[in-house]
């Protein structure tokens, strides 16, 4: 008998602020980083452009499943 339970998917293996990075960087943001130290929490580092660029960021990492708590040490790149 298969051990495996066939109503639910497997764990996602991939770390979770790899899963979080891996996603902005699809909407093109490749200055900012991920990181967790803490299950279910993630920091965002690095720059964007602009104050509605950090925004996006942040919802996207608040959005992405197994994510309760963004920090966002965000800088912009360019000054107004």
């Amino acid at each position: 008998m298969n051990s495996h339970n066939s109503r639910h998917p497997p764990a996602n293996p991939e770390p979770l602020n790899v899963r979080v990075e891996r996603i902005i960087k699809r909407f093109g943001f490749d200055g900012v980083h991920v990181s967790s130290d803490q299950p279910w929490h993630v920091t965002l580092t690095g720059t964007v452009d602009e104050v509605n660029d950090r925004a996006l960021v942040v919802a996207i990492a608040r959005t992405t499943p197994g994510v309760t708590v963004v920090r966002s040490d965000i800088a912009f790149s360019k000054q107004n």
